[in-house]
Parts: structure tokens; sequence; C-alpha cells
């Protein structure tokens, strides 16, 4: 790959809510990365995002269009577009030769994730899963105290992301839908928690038991996961994530106990009890934009050739996770509770 040293020109497809955060990441490190293109179909998004920019880029309804008639001014795509058109834009921006941040999930299924894992490989190009909770302060300390074996071998481990949602907040629209979205709240939000565990078990996944329900949103999916993972050393893991009720009053955002101690905590402050003590020691870090940092260390891939902390293979892993678990909690009788009947086999 050949690596760009003057200011990595990127292009947003998808002016959309989640691409804010993106775009204020670029705002803040405007001195390595600059947005010369913007992609959605609609006006009132693009006009957002060119305000939070403070100034106007060419812009585009259809992302095979900018990359034929603008790609000389483009060396990589963020795509912040509805969860199933991720696969379609990020073949078509690799195809381009253009490097890729795309936002969680990668795509919909393990078929579409197979393509783009091939595709980055034979292109050469640079695939960075936007796994923006990487970089939480708790997640990037615990990682480092696991590595150096402050708490030994890893025995359970739980990572979970817990709030209530609109209800009707989703209603009609593509998220709704089980087929746009992907799933439900666990291919969403749960994405998160899921992509943590991985990252802190550092293991392969040897099982995956899922069990799903419906109790609070007007959507196709579910809006609350349970899955136990499994992990090849043994390790066993939890994620609880929902869209109908708040954490667990006295849980945290990652939780690892191992054979020397126990690692806790959410946002900045991490929790550190070595086996034998009482009371554990608390951290608090400094706090960061996490979109801010996951946005610097794209252009620092770019700039250096480093490989991201999470790239397609990261990304397939985790929407395996999903896949299996969604497969395992079909085999459930489960109930919709917004209608009080049992709902057939099969996702919510």
């Amino acid at each position: 790959m050949k690596r760009i040293e003057g200011k990595i020109r990127i292009a947003v497809i998808g002016a959309g809510g989640i691409s804010g955060a993106h775009v204020r990441g670029m705002v803040e490190h405007k001195g390595l990365v600059e947005c010369t293109a913007l992609c959605d179909v609609s006006e009132e998004n693009l006009r957002k995002r060119c305000e939070q920019l403070g100034h106007t880029p060419p812009m585009f309804s259809d992302w095979r269009k900018m990359l034929r008639e603008h790609g000389d001014q483009i060396d990589a795509v963020d795509i912040c577009l509805p969860h199933h058109l991720h696969a379609p834009a990020i073949l078509d921006a690799v195809a381009a030769g253009k490097h890729v941040l795309c936002e969680k999930p990668m795509c919909t299924s393990l078929k579409d994730a197979d393509l783009i894992v091939a595709a980055v490989k034979k292109s050469g190009v640079i695939y960075m899963s936007a796994h923006n909770q990487l970089f939480m302060p708790v997640v990037q300390e615990a990682k480092k105290m696991i590595a150096a074996g402050a708490i030994g071998r890893i025995r359970w481990l739980r990572s979970q992301d817990c709030f209530m949602a609109d209800a009707q907040g989703m209603a009609g629209k593509w998220r709704a839908n089980a087929n746009l979205q992907g799933g439900g709240e666990l291919i969403d939000t749960g994405y998160h928690p899921t992509y943590r565990l991985l990252y802190l078990a550092d293991a392969e996944v040897a099982g995956v038991r899922g069990t799903m329900a419906r109790f609070h949103m007007a959507i196709e999916g579910e809006d609350t996961a349970s899955v136990q993972v499994r992990f090849s050393n043994g390790a066993i893991g939890e994620i609880l994530t929902s869209w109908a009720f708040a954490n667990p009053i006295g849980t945290h955002q990652i939780h690892v106990i191992g054979e020397q101690g126990q690692i806790f905590g959410s946002g900045n402050t991490l929790n550190y009890l070595p086996a034998g003590y009482a009371q554990p020691a608390v951290m608090n870090l400094k706090q960061v934009d996490t979109f801010a940092e996951q946005m610097l260390h794209f252009g620092q891939c770019l700039r250096t050739g480093k490989r991201p902390l999470h790239s397609t293979e990261e990304g397939r892993q985790v929407l395996k996770v999903i896949c299996q678990a969604a497969k395992d909690a079909a085999g459930w009788q489960r109930y919709n509770t917004l209608a009080g009947k049992p709902k057939k086999k099969g996702r919510a």
C-alpha cells in the first residue's frame, strides 16, 4: 500500500445521524484528514454536515457516481449508511481502490462478509471497522492490564450496553425492518459490547448461545439480547444488551475476572481488585471522544500502513457471533410481550 503523506482526503457516504460523530472526529483532526466529498440522498443531511464541517465540499446523491467522477480527490471513504447498504458501498469503494472506514456492522450476512474480506485482501487497501468503543479509556487500560498479567488467566468476562429507548422512535424507519437492519438490537447497539468482549478475551470463539426478546420497541427484531460465549481457552463470556431497560444497578460496561483478580468499570473509571483484597483501587482515566480517537487511528493507519485495531477479520468475527446467537435464539419459543402472544420460532 502506498502511504499517504499529505492530508488524507475522505468522502463521507451517508450523512445522517451517526455521521455527525464521524465528522466531529474529522474536524478535531483537520490537520490529518479532510472531507473532500459528501454523499447522501437527503439534502437536509448534506446541509447539516456542511455546517458542521464549516465548508461545502462537492456533494453527491450516488456514491458510484461520486467514485467515478470525483475519485481522483478521494483517498478513503467513511461509510455511515443504513446497515443493508454497507456491503455494496464497501465493495464499490474497494474496487475503486479507496481505503474504507465503515460504521458497524461491517455487513448483515456472513456471505457478504466473505466477499468483503476477499476483496480487501486482493486490493491491498486498508479497511477499518468503526468500532469506536475500543477507544474507551476503560477498554484500553483493561486491555493493557490483562496483557501485563495483572489478573492472570481470564476465567469470566462480561460486556454490556443497555438503555431505555423511545418505543416509537424507530417505528416505520429502516431500523424497524429486520431485513434492512440485519436483525434487531444485537446487530445495532449490541454490536458494541460484542466487539468489546472479543477484544478483551483475545481468544477464538468455541461456542455461542443466545436468548432474545422484544419487550418495548415497535420493531420487527429483538430489543433485548442475552448472549453466552465459550472461548477456546475455557473462558466464559456474557453479553447483555437492550433497548428496553437500563444497565442493571451495580454493574459495569466491562467486567473481567481472572485467576488473580478482577477489572471492571465504565466510561473513564476503571476498578482493579486483586485477589485477596476487600476494596478495589479506582482509576479515573482521561476522558476522550472515542469517535475522534477512532478517526485519528484511521488516519494514522493510512499514513503509516499500520493495520487497524479491527479490520475485516474482526468485523466478520463479531458478525458471526451475532448470527450464531440469533440462530440459537430461533430454537426457543419466545414471546412478543407487546402483543401478549407467543411468537413463531425464528427471529423476533
